[in-house]
């Protein structure tokens, strides 16, 4: 962001100056002369967009960052473009909730004053108390907004994430619709990680809320431990040890549109009134803060899944890696990307199979007519092409080949056994292929 008159230089010569050192860099003039005087130096100085001083605001900058930085999505992957985009959003919110709580401070100052010099007027008291009660309404508010922008302090101690998940959902069970079944699958792995406990327990009821609210009637909660090294480096993480807690729901799912912008502040699909839209934004500040990682992906009529990684502290010595050269059998996964593939093909390897990914399904029926032994084919309903995945696999087996097929799907299908329902659980697929 360069100022068009910056004392003895303009934005443009100081912009000049820059590229002379740091080469090619985008850049936006921020000036207070007319709007045609603004384009044509724009235009001239190579700047990549402009705003007008009388129109200047945290909307929008951020509105002028997001389509500088649209210009340049052919050069940054989706996920850089994402955490940017979140990083920019965060630094905006930060700074609105500092000069919020200023605010704040200042009325609840004031009505502390009032309060003690109304003493003797019942019904000036009670209006006085409702603002202050309101006030405290916004400072949750504000808080959330902070713990968003990475702000806000946290208090980390070393804790059992299993155990700690367990005792939450004891004591929160009574706020789930009887028709809601909630089922809690924990890793078995002993694991300790440094988390804020009460920003945790947030944490999981804000997923919880979520997931109840759009619900088809169950709500799974998969923990796990995951273990990476450089062989087996998957699901965005670097090398290390991560403890997973998974929500997955089986309600009517968020349509792709929107779905990039869940974690943003007030952004909320529900009716005006109902949710103010800062749960998601919050889980997301907490867990970037605890420095770890949060994966999403949600299919229309099939459901949402939450994946978040946190680093772990301690590792009891029974912890392995996945050999993936023990691999016995193999397993042909037709799927997209995404977390939950990237999860399922890490569970498939640690049941002890070889797993190959495959998006396209030319590639994956070349690949049949080589195989030499018993194979394994498995898709989901809701991934593009699946009836033409399943014409494949009738084929195949009509010719002779050895494979079996399975695939996930949104309704449960009691009479036809290749059929897994959703959500898919670390258990459901340890029943259906068995530990090698």
């Amino acid at each position: 962001m360069v100022d068009h008159f910056l004392g003895l230089q303009t934005g443009f010569e100081i912009l000049n100056e820059i590229r002379k050192v740091v080469g090619s860099v985008s850049a936006v003039l921020i000036s207070g002369i007319s709007k045609e005087e603004i384009e044509r130096i724009t235009s001239e100085g190579g700047f990549q967009g402009y705003l007008e001083k009388k129109n200047l605001s945290a909307f929008t900058l951020a509105k002028t960052f997001f389509e500088v930085l649209k210009e340049k999505e052919d050069l940054r992957s989706e996920t850089d473009i994402f955490l940017l985009k979140m990083e920019i959003i965060s630094q905006f919110s930060g700074g609105v909730a500092h000069d919020f709580n200023n605010i704040l401070n200042i009325i609840v100052a004031n009505l502390d004053i009032l309060e003690m010099k109304c003493k003797d007027q019942p019904e000036v008291l009670n209006r006085i108390q409702s603002a202050q009660n309101a006030v405290l309404r916004g400072a949750e508010v504000n808080k959330k907004l902070l713990n968003f922008s990475r702000k806000q302090s946290l208090h980390p101690e070393i804790i059992n994430p299993n155990l700690f998940i367990a005792d939450f959902l004891e004591k929160s069970k009574n706020i789930f619709s009887e028709n809601v079944q909630l089922v809690f699958n924990p890793g078995s792995q002993e694991v300790f990680c440094k988390v804020d406990q009460t920003e945790f327990a947030n944490c999981i009821m804000n997923l919880l809320q979520n997931a109840n609210e759009a619900s088809g009637g169950k709500i799974l909660i998969e923990t796990d431990t995951i273990v990476l090294n450089s062989k087996n480096k998957s699901l965005g993480l670097k090398e290390g040890n991560y403890f997973l807690l998974r929500v997955a729901d089986n309600g009517k799912g968020i349509d792709l549109s929107i779905a990039d912008r869940i974690f943003e502040p007030f952004f909320t699909t529900k009716q005006k009134g109902k949710n103010p839209g800062l749960g998601l934004p919050m889980v997301f500040g907490f867990v970037k803060r605890s420095g770890g990682r949060i994966g999403f992906e949600s299919h229309l009529d099939v459901g949402s899944d939450f994946y978040i990684y946190i680093p772990i502290e301690d590792l009891k010595s029974d912890s392995h890696f996945i050999n993936l050269e023990s691999s016995k059998k193999t397993i042909f996964y037709f799927s997209n990307e995404g977390e939950f593939s990237s999860r399922t093909s890490y569970l498939f390897q640690g049941l002890g199979y070889r797993v190959l990914c495959f998006k396209d399904l030319n590639v994956l029926e070349s690949n049949l007519s080589k195989i030499q032994s018993e194979t394994i084919l498995v898709s989901q309903t809701w991934q593009e092409e699946f009836f033409r995945w399943k014409e494949i696999v009738m084929k195949a087996q009509g010719s002779g080949l050895k494979v079996k097929f399975f695939y996930f799907s949104s309704s449960v299908d009691l009479e036809n056994s290749t059929s897994i329902p959703w959500p898919i659980s670390r258990k459901s697929l340890e029943n259906h292929f068995g530990i090698l």
